[in-house]
């Protein structure tokens, strides 16, 4: 069921991240996407290592609210720089 969910919230995500990166106006769009895929290769890559050093230094439970933290974190970052964005 939790792989369920996870899939529906990526299922939405990661198209608007790779359709914004297509949109940049600094960058070709062909840079911008290679980017963004880099990123997200590299965060699966290293997720589980970093969620498993959490989880043997504390608890798995604590290992998944520090990430839940950053998602948190992530989120406000990126609402606060939609409103620096000019329309």
């Amino acid at each position: 069921f939790a792989f369920m969910l996870v899939g529906f919230g990526v299922s939405n995500v990661v198209p608007i991240i790779f359709n914004e990166a297509g949109k940049s106006e600094k960058t070709p769009t062909s840079i911008a996407l290679t980017i963004v895929s880099s990123i997200g290769f590299l965060g699966f890559l290293i997720g589980p290592p970093f969620i498993g050093f959490i989880a043997e230094l504390t608890s798995l439970k604590y290992s998944f609210a520090i990430i839940g933290l950053f998602g948190l974190f992530v989120s406000a970052l990126a609402f606060r720089l939609k409103l620096f964005q000019k329309s």
